[in-house]
């Protein structure tokens, strides 16, 4: 099955909808299990979309947070996700407990054991998981050159170094298995580019020319993309 495309008037209302959405879903989490979690993407498609999160009432000391990706650069480096994410949502719900994949070491490599045991704290499927995507058609840092790809696709890891010949710096990324792992996902895109390479997505082809079609397809029911021009 591939997952269903919802289309928004413009990135606002996107932003608005989708944080309305991931609100209430958190609500009935946190009221079915005492507790929420989330994945998240950083930059600057996602911006909008997690201030309008931060502005929802939720209670946020039940919900744990990571991102589906990051470059290996200190939390306070401006092309940081986790910088991202601290200046728009934990901004205005620093009641969240957030886990990042970067740990101090001094490569992706070297911090893939300490990043996979800080996961471990986030068992079981994520209540929501969303992810931008690439004109390449990369999601968290799946790129598609990237030599490491195939470590990232299959396996128990919960996270990966990755490095890819056209991205800058070395990243962590949730693997692929991690990624499906969601009771809710969504790929967040914008822009005109981006619809054309979804559509090619969409098509027939390989999983691995374009890794969000694994998500498109293996996520089924639990999938969506969500577009604005």
């Amino acid at each position: 099955m591939t997952a269903r495309l919802r289309v928004f008037r413009d990135v606002q209302d996107l932003a608005e909808t989708l944080a309305d959405e991931a609100a209430a879903l958190l609500t009935a989490a946190i009221a079915a299990r005492g507790r929420a979690t989330m994945a998240l993407p950083g930059g600057r498609t996602p911006t909008p979309f997690l201030n309008a999160l931060g502005r929802r009432e939720v209670a946020w000391d039940k919900v744990t947070a990571t991102l589906v990706d990051d470059r290996w650069l200190p939390a306070d480096n401006p092309d940081s996700n986790a910088h991202t994410l601290r200046a728009t949502l934990l901004a205005a719900a620093p009641a969240i407990r957030f886990i990042p994949l970067h740990t101090g070491a001094a490569t992706p490599e070297e911090g893939e054991a300490a990043c996979a045991e800080a996961l471990r704290a986030l068992d079981g499927p994520f209540d929501l998981m969303v992810t931008g995507m690439g004109e390449d058609g990369h999601v968290a840092s799946l790129f598609p050159d990237a030599p490491g790809l195939a470590a990232a696709w299959e396996g128990t890891a919960p996270c990966r170094a990755i490095r890819s010949p056209t991205a800058p710096h070395p990243r962590m990324t949730l693997t692929l298995p991690r990624l499906l792992d969601s009771r809710r996902i969504v790929v967040l895109i914008t822009g005109g580019a981006k619809r054309a390479v979804l559509e090619q997505a969409r098509a027939d082809g390989p999983d691995s020319a374009l890794p969000v079609r694994a998500l498109l397809r293996r996520g089924g029911a639990n999938a969506a993309v969500c577009w604005a021009p």
